[in-house]
Order: structure tokens, then C-alpha cells, then sequence
């Protein structure tokens, strides 16, 4: 792909930033490590709701324990879900519901006396045993619902086939303090400044909370220059196109007579050597439009705000930037959705359905039925 970029001339920056690290992984592996800490709590409340939902009389029988006039407190109207351990968003839809339901599981073991004993005696996924549930536990699944729910939000951006574009996620980012521990790409800054409601202002400010001066300060130089380098690659990146364009024009000499016409050949002779000299040198046009652009105000922040209209709009304004914006806000900041367009085939065929035609799997991959 990099040798193939190279050839078609769009390999941006000789590649130094051809792999975007997925936000969805990252976060992933972020949240896989809180749920360590209390990994013992997690279990406890994913073998309760397995041996709870197994039957449907136990189901029934657990939801008498919710309208039980001995407990009022539960206004929850969720029923019970049961996460994929290897998938913590749907943990965290698990804990969120489960939450609202300890004094229902508190009641229900008095009536169900295997309950307990299956909590001791069945194994989890790993082989291990959950346990009876002991007094930490509620309050363990509490505080990891509110630590979790901040990266659940995110990852709903991020994650499925119609993205956002790159601009809003260092925002999100800058809030979680990932970038402590994480490896950014470049890029992630860069949609940052392209963004008219952050600019170079927010990234310096963001940059240095998270870092603090020091180091912050030195890496924020090296954005700031980045963002020059990038700029200047498009500059040259226009010249190019331009001086290619302008090659295949030629003048009609022939429709030209007369001394003023011959005067106003020449004046255009002149301005179109000054145009191509522009060009060349870099002209103060394109030298100034990064600074002109920065040095504008930031806008108020708004939902409704579209950011790729507004670069079309102004594209008249800021016709180099708008090149670079078109390329950097539309990086994908999540591979989940190619991902699951390759693993989907892997929910429409199983044990069961393993005699489909391919015109039918391709029919349900395509209605993700």
C-alpha cells in the first residue's frame, strides 16, 4: 500500500502517518485493566444473572422479588442482560442494569436455595469460582458503572460505519487523559487546529494540562511545527498541479493587432510571468493563509455545526487548507466497522444455519440480520 500511495503521489508526508492506532482498541485495552481490579465483583454478578435468566420460572420468580412490597427502592424497568466477557461495553450494560438490583438478588437467595451454591460451586469461563457475593461487591460495581461509562460514551462515537470526523475525538481524548500512557499520531492534533471551535489555542492548552509545562511545551512546538511542515507540503503539492495546468495554456497571438492591443499583450505577458513567479516562490498568499486562518477568532461551539461545509464554504478563502482539511478529517478513527464487516459472516453462519446459499449469506450480511 505505502509503494502503491507513493506512485499515485497522495502518500502525505512520505507516510509517517499512514496508520491511525484504532480509538476503539485502545480504549479496549484501557478499560480491560480497570476491570482487573475488581475482577472477583464482575464475576459474582455475571454467574447471578446466568443462573437467574437459565430457567424461565427463575426469571419470574426474581421479578416477584422486584415488585415484592418489602422492596420499594427498585425503579429500574430494565430487564436483566448477560455480557460476552471478552466485549466490556456489553460488561458495562451488564454492571449498569445489575446495579439496580442488589436487594432483588439479596431476596431472591433466601428463595432459591441453589442459587448460592451455584455461585460457589459452578465454574466461570477461566475455571475459577465466583463465590457468594460479600459486602464490597455492590459498591465495587458502582464505582467501576461511573468509571466506565465516560469511555462507553466515547466509544459510541467512534465506533460503527457513519464516523464523525477526526476533529472532535482530541477533545474526548484530552478529557480522559489518554494521551498520558498513548502514542499519538500526529494527525489527532492536527484535526484539532483544523477544527474553528479549538485551534492551535486548545491543543497548546490541552497539551500542557495533560503533560504539564515542561514537556508539554516542547511537545506542543512540535506540533505546532508539524502543522507547518504539512501546510508547506501542500503548498508545493499545489504548485505542482498549478505549473501543470498552466503548461498547456498558450496565448492566441493571432487575435492580437494594433499597438494597444500589442500594449495589452504585454501587460499580461508581465502578470503572468509575476503569477508564475507567485508560484515558485511561494507567494505571500499562501505563506499567509495558515497564519490568517489561525489568527481568526474561535468560533462558539455548536451540535448543529457541519465542519466540512464550513471548509467547502470558505474553500474561496483558504483554498490550500481546504485540501488538507479534506484529507485529515475524514481519517477513520476506528477500525471497528471494517472489522465487523469481515466477522459478521461468523454470526450468519453457525452450527446451526451452516447450510445457507451464498446468495442468502450475502443477503443477511447485507441486512445485518
Amino acid at each position: 500500500m505505502f509503494k502503491q500511495l507513493s506512485n499515485w503521489g497522495t502518500n502525505i508526508m512520505e507516510g509517517q502517518h499512514l496508520h491511525v492506532r484504532c480509538m476503539t482498541h485502545i480504549l479496549n485495552l484501557i478499560v480491560q485493566d480497570g476491570l482487573k481490579e475488581i475482577d472477583k465483583s464482575v464475576k459474582r454478578v455475571r454467574q447471578a444473572v446466568k443462573y437467574v435468566k437459565q430457567s424461565a420460572a427463575r426469571v419470574k420468580k426474581f421479578k416477584e422479588c422486584c415488585e415484592s412490597q418489602l422492596i420499594t427502592c427498585i425503579t429500574c424497568k430494565k430487564s436483566l442482560c448477560l455480557d460476552a466477557p471478552s466485549r466490556w461495553n456489553s460488561t458495562y450494560l451488564m454492571l449498569e442494569t445489575t446495579q439496580h438490583f442488589e436487594l432483588a438478588f439479596e431476596r431472591y437467595s433466601f428463595y432459591d436455595n441453589g442459587f448460592l451454591d451455584y455461585l460457589c460451586t459452578s465454574p466461570c469461563e477461566d475455571g475459577t469460582k465466583a463465590g457468594a457475593f460479600v459486602s464490597g461487591d455492590w459498591e465495587n460495581v458502582r464505582t467501576m458503572v461511573k468509571f466506565l461509562k465516560t469511555f462507553y460514551d466515547l466509544t459510541l462515537k467512534v465506533f460503527g460505519s457513519k464516523y464523525v470526523t477526526t476533529n472532535v475525538h482530541f477533545v474526548e481524548i484530552a478529557e480522559l487523559d489518554l494521551i498520558l500512557k498513548e502514542k499519538m499520531n500526529k494527525m489527532i492534533f492536527i484535526s484539532s487546529v483544523l477544527d474553528l471551535f479549538n485551534k492551535l489555542e486548545y491543543v497548546s492548552f490541552a497539551i500542557v494540562d495533560m503533560f504539564e509545562k515542561e514537556i508539554g511545551e516542547k511537545l506542543f512546538d512540535s506540533v505546532e511545527s508539524y502543522i507547518k511542515a504539512l501546510f508547506e507540503h501542500y503548498v508545493k503539492k499545489s504548485k505542482n498541479s498549478s505549473s501543470s495546468s498552466s503548461s498547456s495554456y498558450s496565448w492566441n497571438s493571432s487575435s492580437i493587432s494594433g499597438y494597444g492591443s500589442f500594449q495589452r499583450r504585454e501587460i499580461m505577458r508581465t502578470k503572468q510571468q509575476f503569477e508564475k513567479h507567485k508560484e515558485i516562490s511561494g507567494g505571500s498568499s499562501n505563506k499567509s493563509e495558515l497564519r490568517k486562518y489561525l489568527a481568526e477568532e474561535i468560533e462558539s461551539d455548536s451540535e448543529q455545526f457541519d465542519i466540512l461545509c464550513w471548509w467547502k464554504v470558505n474553500e474561496p478563502r483558504f483554498p490550500i487548507l481546504v485540501e488538507m482539511a479534506r484529507d485529515v478529517l475524514v481519517i477513520p478513527i476506528s477500525s471497528v466497522a471494517s472489522e465487523c464487516a469481515f466477522s459478521m459472516v461468523g454470526w450468519v453462519i453457525d452450527p446451526f444455519r451452516s447450510s445457507l446459499t451464498p446468495k442468502l449469506v450475502q443477503s443477511l450480511i447485507c441486512l445485518q440480520d
